[in-house]
């Protein structure tokens, strides 16, 4: 699954244009899956930031229902070096 960030929120949360029913279509059903964002790995898929490592990039669907990269604790943008246009891929490891 292809999309791109779309804006960095007030929080450094990278929200993306792809949707959650993108991504449950692809994993067959719960299958293992990696985001790779501005040639970033990010395999913690979570559904709460708590879920994540302290100061690790995570992934989760946010309040539109859209995959969002965060950062437990800071700023997905900050830390990736990452921003609005960032290329990202959902693809199975």
């Amino acid at each position: 699954v292809a999309g791109v960030v779309l804006r960095a929120d007030r929080f450094g949360n990278l929200i993306t244009n792809i949707p959650r029913t993108a991504v449950d279509e692809f994993s067959r059903g719960g299958q293992a899956l990696t985001v790779v964002v501005g040639g970033h790995r990010v395999t913690h898929l979570v559904a709460t930031y708590a879920e994540a490592p302290e100061g690790e990039p995570c992934a989760l669907y946010g309040s539109t229902d859209h995959l969002e990269i965060a950062v437990n604790g800071g700023s997905a943008a900050a830390r990736l070096g990452l921003g609005a246009g960032a290329p990202v891929q959902v693809v199975r490891p």
